[in-house]
């Protein structure tokens, strides 16, 4: 019952397109884990010109930390979860005595 990026962006493309979409990621993260560089794909009727459909996903996701870096049509074959050709982690633990500043709740 959290709220998730999925959700934030359907309800995003529902609020610019109107339609119920359901947005398929590249890979899942757990709680608390920062996914960067996530692929996404959702199907849906409405063209946008280029670029439009991302910053009207950025609009709508306000004031969520989630930004869209791009949008482009693909293929109908394309999955984002299968048609992933590589993955990377990163893994960040810390060792000091000071206390943690800027890096709170990003590092181990």
């Amino acid at each position: 019952n959290a709220p998730t990026v999925q959700g934030a962006l359907e309800t995003a493309v529902k609020a610019i397109c109107g339609e119920d979409v359901r947005v398929h990621g590249a890979g899942r993260t757990d709680a608390g884990v920062h996914a960067r560089g996530q692929v996404a794909h959702c199907d849906i009727a409405k063209h946008f010109p280029p670029g439009r459909f991302r910053d009207g996903l950025n609009a709508h996701l306000r004031p969520n930390p989630i930004g869209v870096l791009a949008a482009d049509i693909v293929p109908d074959d394309f999955e984002a979860r299968f048609s992933a050709i590589k993955r990377h982690y990163l893994y960040r633990i810390t060792n000091t005595r000071a206390n943690l500043a800027l890096d709170i709740g990003r590092v181990w």
